[in-house]
């Protein structure tokens, strides 16, 4: 009985809850039902706004599509209209450089195999005598030769500070050759003194290391070579101001160990410099044309570039060689001899070399131009200087320039080799017979791809001078000038060789007088461009004294106590677009001074900038250490110094 009364009240409260579970379960599946809704509806939002999205991208890609089809015919008309109007391809390439990274052991030699053509002539294949012209007369060319001369000289006026203008402000009529870095304002922090004397105070040589206050002019001066110490040689310098010293990221330069000048054991060549800290890291192995005939790569700082002449056995060799300076790897980018001259060059030649050190030009295609000439036994010296026969040459395409004979004739005296413009437009030829000849006040614009005569310029090359860009990007000479009409003469003279113009921005007809002999100009800053360093030995004892001087006068005949200077001794800085001048340092070389009884060409200040223009190298024997009693000693020792601007 009692195990009965158990199990009834057991199965009523398990029937509670089952009752209560299925309550419970009824209320769930009720509230999962409206979520699942709710996650619907969210649902069909979202897949409405994709619908949204995806029409959206319709329509972006059908315009993106528009466009590129816009862009596409207007590349095909620039293409058709440069081919219209130059006879070549504006972008042929040529794929024979090897890497600065290469792995090959140092010293050895890299031979490109390059085939590229240009135009109707094969690189490296033309035959001497083959009537066949390569980048010779083409259609379109807007020059003829005996075009307008235009003579007219224009005097800088003495405007505010010479900032850089921005890139891509063309002048009016004259072509550019694309934008023009701006770099920057090299003045901002330098005091202008005009055309007020300056005080030469003494100031003793410093030694190695030691970095030195002008005292006159408040800048930094630090001397970063001991030649005799180093080498064992009595000069240490800048190639030349317009050998490019340094390269493109200022991690190194080169200075040049002379072989005339080294002692008993002394070393030579070219000494390769940390750019950072001065020193001396090793000479390099390369014998260019000329000491100051190597070129720095505009985008590798390793690769450093010069024409090779040598011999293999008995077959003369002239190879256009890069070199990386850190491994010596060598890369061969064209060889001239024994088969690679252009058509028409005579036989027998077993030189190739530039003409004057200048820059090479880089066209807006990024592509190096060179002014060469080939010189040997059947090529006839001209003005008892080696003659050669003169062409011009585009390192990418391979293409030659021949140049207008009416306008050039072959062959050229040495010093006479046209040259490329900075933005690689022009070749520039000294309208002279030879480098020592009489002094000539033109020379000829020729065009870098036809050959052909563009203008003349009042300007005489033969003089110190260098290839330079306004911030406007107009191609410029700019330089001193001695043989010019009365009021032309001057340190610095720039010619416009887009328009012709010629202006006196340190000169005779701007209030500076006579020039002051001696003047070297270098505008190797082509990362900012637009200025120019000169530096001029003049008169070492200075222009007047006791802070009375006139510009342009003879100056002081002997020691004088108190000197001072204007322009005499002097380093400047000219600003090429305002042309306007800041007179920053004495250099204080007296061993190049034109009335020593034994001149040292070696002490001339090669002023050199940097390729940002910061920083300017020059040599001195520091003969003027005491201004009032210069020291003449033509063995005395030569070494480099640097200036940083402020």
């Amino acid at each position: 009985m009692s195990n009965s009364i158990k199990i009834s009240v057991d199965t009523t409260s398990l029937d509670a809850s089952i009752a209560a579970v299925n309550q419970n379960v009824s209320t769930n599946a009720a509230k999962e039902q409206a979520s699942l809704a709710a996650l619907t509806s969210q649902l069909g939002n979202v897949q409405a706004d994709v619908q949204n999205e995806s029409s959206l991208l319709t329509e972006l890609q059908t315009t993106v599509a528009g466009l590129s089809a816009q862009v596409s015919t207007i590349s095909h008309a620039l293409e058709s209209a440069i081919l219209a109007l130059t006879g070549t391809a504006s972008t042929p390439t040529s794929g024979s450089t090897a890497t600065s990274g290469s792995t090959a052991t140092s010293g050895s030699t890299v031979t490109s195999g390059s085939t590229a053509t240009s135009g109707s002539a094969t690189s490296g294949s033309a035959t001497s005598g083959s009537t066949a012209t390569s980048g010779s007369a083409t259609s379109g060319s807007t020059a003829t030769s005996g075009s307008a001369t235009s003579g007219s000289t224009a005097t800088s006026g003495s405007a505010t500070s010479g900032s850089t203008a921005t890139s891509g402000s063309a002048t009016p009529g004259s072509a550019t050759s694309g934008s023009v870095a701006s770099g920057t304002d090299l003045s901002a922090n330098l005091k202008q003194y005009g055309k007020s004397p300056l005080p030469y105070t003494s100031l003793a040589k410093p030694a190695k290391g030691q970095t030195v206050t002008d005292p006159d002019t408040g800048l930094k001066i630090t001397r970063i070579t001991d030649c005799v110490a180093d080498f064992n040689n009595l000069c240490v310098a800048p190639a030349y101001p317009t050998a490019m010293a340094w390269n493109c990221d200022e991690s190194y330069f080169i200075l040049y160990v002379p072989g005339s000048t080294a002692q008993s054991n002394g070393q030579q060549g070219w000494a390769l410099y940390n750019g950072k800290t001065y020193a001396f890291i090793k000479f390099l192995d390369i014998n260019p044309g000329d000491i100051e005939q190597f070129y720095w790569d505009h985008q590798d700082p390793a690769t450093l570039r010069y024409i090779d002449n040598h011999q293999m056995g008995s077959q003369n060799l002239a190879d256009l060689t890069a070199i990386n300076v850190e491994t010596g790897v060598k890369t061969i980018i064209h060889s001239f001899l024994p088969n690679g001259l252009p058509p028409g060059c005579p036989a027998n030649t077993n030189v190739v070399r530039c003409g004057y050190p200048f820059a090479l030009g880089v066209n807006a295609n990024g592509e190096r131009i060179w002014g060469l000439g080939a010189g040997g036994p059947s090529v006839a010296n001209v003005s008892g200087e080696l003659g050669l026969w003169v062409f011009g040459f585009n390192e990418s395409t391979k293409a030659f320039t021949i140049y207008d004979t009416s306008v050039i004739p072959q062959p050229q005296a040495r010093g006479s080799t046209p040259f490329p413009s900075v933005s690689g437009k022009y070749f520039i030829w000294n309208a002279a017979v030879g480098l020592e000849s009489q002094p000539t006040t033109q020379s000829a614009v020729m065009d870098a791809v036809t050959g052909k005569l563009v203008r003349y310029v009042q300007f005489d090359t033969n003089e110190h001078c260098d290839t330079a860009m306004d911030a406007n990007g107009n191609d410029l000479l700019v330089g001193s000038q001695f043989s010019r009409n009365t009021g032309g003469n001057g340190n610095v003279i720039v010619a416009n060789l887009n328009t012709g113009l010629v202006t006196v921005d340190v000169g005779e007809s701007s209030g500076w007088g006579y020039p002051a002999t001696g003047s070297l100009s270098g505008a190797t800053a082509w990362k900012n461009p637009s200025w120019v360093s000169t530096a001029m030995t003049g008169n070492i004892y200075g222009t007047g004294t006791n802070g009375v001087a006139t510009p342009g006068s003879n100056g002081n005949s002997g020691p004088t106590a108190n000197p001072c200077t204007i322009l005499d001794q002097e380093i400047t800085l000219t600003n090429l677009t305002s042309g306007v001048t800041w007179r920053i340092a004495h250099h204080r070389s007296t061993g190049n001074y034109s009335n020593a009884t034994q001149s040292n060409y070696w002490a001339q200040p090669n002023v050199t900038f940097s390729t940002s223009g910061t920083r300017i190298l020059f040599n001195s024997d520091w003969g003027c250490g005491n201004p009032a009693s210069p020291t003449l000693n033509p063995n005395a020792p030569v070494d480099t110094y640097v200036i940083e601007l402020p």
